[in-house]
């Protein structure tokens, strides 16, 4: 059976499926390009170039941004968060069993998920709720560096200091401030940054930070849409970026074949410490190894890159050569499109 038929396959058996109302599934290897979508989108077939808001996967975006700073001798990961902020502005950020640590979060801590700060996002604040439950559930708001800062320093505790050990916390938070770094060092917008530094170098043709009016496929949570325009337009590099399967293809082979910043670079995506079975995190990025026991039972198989909350994912497959993007567009499921992943490397 043909890679095109296996794709076709595995995308049919998604669809409809689960309240998934958009599924698309993608695998290039080298130049070539295999597709499969389901749905509709105004009045249009999905397709390979219908956007879709990649949550989480837009990590990557702020990886590949970083990477190229410190490959052009701008900074280096083990910079200070704090060289690049004003005097006492993140005073008070990181303050573990009465210490404050604040001035010892490098770089490093926030790609690898080792800073041990809070996730402004998911994480739970002191009355037990959290951010994304409220706009879930329709509460849609705009905030800032402010209002993340205030979160994280009042209404949310730490978890270990920067750089215990193995441990590791993934949190949005890191990103966030990611994002500022990055801006701060270009001197212009990350929107200006991504459209400079990525999408024009790659003739991206819908990848964007997400901005109110965008067009783009509704944020499914179930059977309902989830409108959270304030929301997603201030969370760009954690969360907030829009893309297509034929952009996030190019740009994840770009990330993994030196077409961004020096594959040298992919040697410090090591070592991988674990966030949540089964994800690993490394360097601004995520590892899945197939479990052993998990059906088909393929030892050795493991994918390096990035998943959203939206059921969006974008990985490498080193030992397929192959590389692997979805969406199953739906909050609900977070499994799913790992299931896909898996079945897209073996077809």
């Amino acid at each position: 059976m043909s890679l095109q038929s296996e794709l076709d396959r595995i995308v049919d058996s998604e669809y409809g499926r689960g309240d998934a109302h958009e599924v698309a599934l993608g695998v290039m290897e080298a130049e070539t390009w295999t597709h499969a979508c389901r749905g509709n989108w105004q009045g249009q077939p999905v397709g390979p170039e219908t956007p879709f808001l990649i949550a989480s996967t837009s990590k990557l975006l702020v990886t590949a941004m970083l990477l190229q700073l410190v490959g052009e001798g701008h900074l280096a990961l083990d910079d200070p968060l704090g060289r690049f902020f004003a005097p006492g502005e993140l005073d008070g950020l990181h303050v573990f069993k009465g210490a404050d640590f604040t001035e010892r979060i490098t770089l490093r801590h926030l790609l690898t998920h080792t800073s041990g700060l809070p996730d402004y996002f998911e994480g739970k604040r002191r009355d037990g709720s959290t951010l994304a439950a409220s706009l879930f559930a329709g509460r849609d708001q705009a905030f800032g560096l402010a209002e993340v800062l205030a979160w994280t320093r009042d209404e949310m505790h730490p978890s270990f200091p920067p750089g215990t050990g193995m441990k590791a916390l993934y949190s949005d938070t890191n990103f966030f401030f990611l994002t500022e770094v990055i801006a701060r060092s270009r001197g212009q917008d990350i929107d200006e940054a991504l459209a400079t530094c990525i999408a024009h170098p790659l003739g991206l043709k819908c990848t964007a930070f997400y901005k109110r009016g965008m067009g783009a496929l509704p944020l499914r949570y179930g059977a309902g849409v989830v409108e959270i325009p304030f929301a997603l337009s201030s969370m760009p590099g954690d969360g907030g970026a829009v893309s297509c399967l034929g952009d996030l293809a190019r740009f994840t082979s770009a990330f993994f074949n030196g077409g961004l910043f020096s594959r040298a670079m992919l040697e410090e995506f090591a070592p991988w410490r674990r966030i949540f079975f089964p994800l690993q995190a490394g360097t601004g990025v995520l590892r899945f190894a197939v479990p052993r026991w998990l059906p088909p039972f393929r030892q050795g198989l493991e994918f390096i890159g990035h998943s959203g909350i939206t059921g969006t994912l974008a990985f490498s497959c080193p030992s397929r050569g192959r590389i692997i993007v979805a969406t199953v567009n739906q909050l609900q499921g977070r499994s799913r499109p790992y299931r896909m992943m898996i079945r897209a490397a073996l077809a």
